[in-house]
């Protein structure tokens, strides 16, 4: 029974080997017949950053508890909207972001205009402004268009010691 099989499955294969042989695949040529081209290239985008226009301020509310900065900043005449703008608020400790605070990044409590400039109001929160504590406040402001972001521009915040006594706003 074993000779049957092997001798059935040399067959098979003879008769699988002669049939591919018999009928091979037809031979393509594929050539262009056009003497165009394509071309193309990439590149990025440089988007002017919005620039700060008047010194951030410090307000220590009442005995820290209202406590908030104000960033005086304008777009760029190429960027004029503020929904191209956008607003990271973080918390820093011994130099390092520690978290961004919550609401944000965003623009909240933005007012003002393009051609005049906005005022951003930042809460210090309860905590920072309060205790103090030396807490640090770091606001970058970008602008932002198809993807790209440009160079933020930036004020640092110090909450002071206690209550909001000896609070500063840096522009960077």
């Amino acid at each position: 029974m074993k000779k049957r099989i092997g001798w059935l499955g040399c067959v098979a294969m003879a008769f699988a080997l002669l049939i591919s042989a018999s009928s091979p695949p037809e031979v393509t040529e594929a050539s262009w017949q056009r003497s165009e081209f394509g071309a193309g290239s990439f590149g990025t985008i440089t988007i002017p950053p919005a620039t700060l226009n008047g010194a951030c301020q410090y307000n220590a509310g009442f005995l820290g508890t209202d406590a908030n900065i104000r960033v005086f900043w304008k777009p760029p005449v190429t960027y004029p909207r503020l929904t191209d703008a956008v607003i990271d608020v973080h918390l820093l400790t011994a130099g390092s972001v520690v978290t961004t605070l919550q609401g944000y990044p965003g623009t909240a409590n933005t007012t003002g205009s393009s051609s005049a400039g906005y005022t951003t109001e930042i809460p210090a929160t309860l905590l920072g402004g309060v205790l103090g504590f030396n807490t640090q406040f770091q606001v970058d402001i970008y602008i932002t268009a198809a993807g790209w972001k440009s160079m933020p521009v930036s004020v640092k915040a110090n909450a002071g010691s206690v209550a909001g006594l000896g609070g500063s706003c840096t522009n960077l």
